[in-house]
């Protein structure tokens, strides 16, 4: 049959936000289940076989990982890609099936010796052949040829991220050693913190945190930009080429006067340098002006942002603070992490740069039938939310300040969320899909875009 491309982006989307059983529903209702001719059917099929085996165990396990294979290995014959010959060929051997897959491994080596030219970046050809060789026990050169495919794009992280995972799996079925996979593996993801009220530069802090930052192979920050501590951190990170990733509690304009102006206007310049070089900037948009509640909740999502790109990138997260000389021990969050304080003496200058504090942060539910509900923290939220969908329901999450109980105003997000959520599906917003990961350590979040309500347009992220 023709493969209908609503019909594949949906399917794509259902997997990838942790709804697999909805997304093999809809793979049988649209026809593609029955797809024998079609390769990006069969590859759409394979891929959530192989979705099925990663939840299933032994023979259950062993059945949907061949099947997998086989789809995989159909599409390769009838569309001669690379792609889905080297994912039949990794698939056999996580079946059990070595010999097939060390054959397969070799129509890849010799498919791409026949078309180096094929349609696929240049990374991937050369990280495909890697693949190959070391399926084929060909481990000297499985290293040699993964490193030619870095050195082909030295800043495609995810796609090596993804490369380090499937040869991890490979080595493990194998029994090899995999530490040498370490030396290819992205840079460190970095969650900051750091008093306010310190000098314009502290030469032995900040030395400190340039070196620390340089033994940790760090190559990407999450956190605030207060007038302080978090200035020296982004300023080193920019320092060093690492990605600046800003989160601010409250707009842009209202943060530089009440965090940054307020504390002392030389910081400003600073400020707005690092916010120009920043490879992302986000304002959370449930805080007027900055507040004890409102830092609070701004610094579980930059934790959970570092979590989430380490995650991603097959990589380690870690924790820096700069704290005062006699503040207490570092307690962020539940999250399993590294973490190092360093300490740095607070000015005594008289200036106020004390806030207010303002509304108390909500994790908001609302199920199919409409009912609202509060909670305290999105771990209260999130055991809610998996009662619910265990019933079939589709639940929406979000997480924000409150005043007093949430009007029309504070809920708009979360109705519109909750318009989209799909049966056995929980969406959130950004600020409680990243709290919540924060918080829990299993937890899968995976990004479906961005909808639109009349808030504007936000992002959304499935849970699982």
């Amino acid at each position: 049959m023709a493969a209908n491309d609503d019909d594949f982006r949906q399917i794509t989307r259902l997997a990838r936000s942790g709804a697999p059983e909805r997304a093999w529903s809809l793979l049988e209702a649209s026809g593609l289940a029955a797809a024998e001719n079609d390769p990006k059917a069969l590859s759409l099929r394979a891929r959530l076989e192989k979705d099925r085996a990663r939840l299933a165990s032994g023979a259950e396990r062993v059945r949907w990982l061949e099947r997998s294979a086989a789809d995989y290995l159909r599409a390769a014959e009838i569309g001669g890609a690379s792609y889905p010959l080297i994912n039949a060929a990794t698939l056999s051997l996580l079946a059990g099936h070595r010999r097939q897959a060390e054959q397969l491994a070799g129509r890849v080596l010799s498919q791409l010796e026949a078309n180096p030219d094929e349609a696929e970046t240049r990374y991937w050809l050369a990280a495909t052949r890697a693949e190959a060789l070391l399926l084929l026990g060909r481990l000297a050169e499985a290293r040699t040829a993964l490193r030619a495919a870095v050195a082909e794009a030295p800043l495609a992280w995810e796609d090596r991220a993804a490369t380090i995972g499937q040869f991890a799996l490979i080595c493990d079925e194998l029994g090899c050693d995999a530490d040498w996979l370490d030396q290819f593996r992205p840079p460190r993801s970095l969650h900051y913190t750091g008093i306010m009220g310190v000098p314009q530069s502290d030469p032995g802090v900040e030395r400190r945190i340039a070196e620390w930052l340089e033994a940790e192979n760090v190559g990407f920050g999450f956190g605030a930009l207060a007038a302080g501590a978090d200035i020296w951190i982004a300023e080193a990170l920019v320092a060093r080429g690492a990605a600046l990733n800003v989160i601010l509690p409250c707009p842009v304009e209202v943060f530089r006067e009440k965090s940054v102006g307020a504390v002392d206007p030389d910081w400003l310049p600073r400020f707005d340098r690092l916010l120009a070089a920043a490879d992302s900037v986000d304002q959370l948009d449930s805080a007027a002006a900055p507040s004890p509640a409102a830092v609070k909740l701004t610094d579980a999502v930059s934790l959970g942002l570092a979590l989430h790109n380490a995650r991603i990138l097959q990589s380690e997260p870690l924790g820096l603070r700069i704290a005062s000389d006699d503040a207490a021990a570092w307690h962020g969050g539940r999250a399993a992490l590294r973490r190092i304080s360093l300490a740095a003496p607070r000015t005594a200058d008289g200036v106020d740069f004390s806030i207010a504090e303002s509304g108390v942060a909500k994790a908001m539910l609302r199920a199919e039938t409409g009912d609202l509900r509060l909670f305290d923290c999105p771990s209260e939220a999130w055991t809610a939310a998996r009662e619910l969908i265990a019933g079939g329901a589709g639940v929406a999450l979000d997480y924000r300040l409150l005043d007093d109980e949430p009007g029309m105003d504070e809920t708009v997000r979360l109705a519109a969320i909750a318009d989209v959520a799909e049966a056995g599906q929980v969406l959130a917003s950004k600020p409680m899909a990243f709290a919540l990961l924060a918080d829990v350590a299993d937890l899968r979040v995976e990004t479906l875009g961005e909808i639109r309500a009349t808030c504007g347009y936000f992002p959304l992220y499935a849970l699982g």
